[in-house]
């Protein structure tokens, strides 16, 4: 077992003993889509919409588990190692202290896998809905939304000074995005500049295209640009700006 793998099984084993993190990948989504999903079942037909559309609650509960795995555990998780001093000890032995960095990543990466997972057997058996009608497209659209997120996730891992500056950047990022991608307030109730801001953001991007591929339509390719030009910039500066100690 290489230097890598060993992180990797050490980094999942602290994630799975966080009840808050599991609650965060498995509960939420579930628990978001009974909640709003139940209610609408006969009333509305699956569809690319806002409210209402029941394509669009899946497509928000993996963007949500995704959204706060990126912005709330990753960056936590990264600037308690920072204050521990763990990367510095690491950087004292044969272990490259960026592998810890790749072993979050990966294993926060399966578990929004599991989650998505999840989700798309409650959609189908609680809800009574498809499953994802145009698979390839969902999977790119997961896949971008996932980089991306990650990508502002591990920017803020790199300018907090600390676990506690963590804890207070990444939902101070995620609540306003969350509104954005029309969580509260339909972005066509929304003026005109709002809403398109909302559609060329993280998670309002990762929403849409998202849910555009549930429903069998192909994601547009614009916000699918949109969330790869942020994942790279996300990943750049990251490195840039990215502290050992």
């Amino acid at each position: 077992m290489n230097a890598l793998s060993k992180l990797v099984a050490v980094e999942a084993k602290l994630f799975l003993r966080e009840p808050v993190s599991l609650f965060f990948v498995f509960a939420l989504p579930l628990g978001l889509m009974l909640v709003f999903g139940l209610p609408s079942r006969g009333s509305t037909e699956g569809g690319t919409g806002q409210h209402g559309e029941l394509t669009f609650l899946p497509a928000l509960a993996l963007s949500l588990t995704i959204g706060m795995l990126a912005l709330f555990t990753l960056p936590m998780a990264l600037g308690i190692y920072r204050e521990r001093r763990v990367l510095r000890r690491l950087a004292t032995t044969p272990v490259n202290p960026a592998l810890l960095l790749v072993a979050q990543v990966v294993v926060n990466l399966a578990m929004g896998v599991a989650g998505a997972v999840v989700t798309a057997i409650g959609v189908r058996f609680l809800l009574d809905q498809p499953a994802p009608a145009n698979v390839p497209g969902f999977v790119l659209a997961f896949l971008l939304g996932v980089a991306c997120l990650f990508g502002l996730g591990l920017l803020i891992a790199a300018l907090a000074p600390s676990a506690r500056s963590a804890q207070s950047i990444g939902p101070t990022l995620f609540f306003p995005l969350l509104f954005l991608a029309g969580a509260w307030l339909p972005r066509d109730q929304m003026p005109t500049v709002l809403a398109k801001i909302g559609d060329y953001s993280p998670l309002g991007a990762t929403v849409d295209t998202v849910a555009a591929a549930w429903a069998g339509d192909a994601p547009a390719v614009p916000q699918l640009v949109a969330l790869a030009v942020t994942a790279v910039l996300g990943c750049l500066l990251a490195v840039r700006f990215f502290r050992w100690e």
